[in-house]
């Protein structure tokens, strides 16, 4: 009984030894994970690119926005980009067609409202 007691307490003591390291990874891993990207939906996307968020960027916000998008000089696409390069969405989104379609669409219909 008392071997079993032993064992069992020295092996309680291994895992909480084992513990509080274990919880510093996670928490080193959780810390990296809230300093990446913020997505974003493709309406709040064009929402602020409308308002201006993208302006230092080289994509203008309000009614020369909406002139952009019509005449071409911003497409969904470089939209995409330039969230990626402020982290507020992740590289793959560029290759992702249903998120450039909708981004597409909601852009288009700017100058219908």
């Amino acid at each position: 009984m008392k071997t079993t007691l032993l064992m069992s307490l020295s092996a309680l003591t291994l895992s909480l030894m084992a513990t509080p390291t274990l919880a510093k990874e996670i928490s080193q891993n959780n810390l990296g994970s809230t300093d990446s990207i913020v997505e974003i939906t493709p309406f709040d996307l064009v929402y602020r690119a409308y308002q201006g968020d993208f302006t230092n960027s080289g994509i203008p916000g309000y009614a020369k926005f909406i002139t952009a998008v019509n005449t071409g000089k911003v497409k969904a696409e470089d939209l995409v980009e330039k969230a990626i390069s402020k982290r507020r969405l992740a590289p793959e989104t560029i290759d992702d067609r249903g998120y450039i379609n909708s981004v597409n669409r909601l852009m288009q219909t700017l100058d219908e409202n």
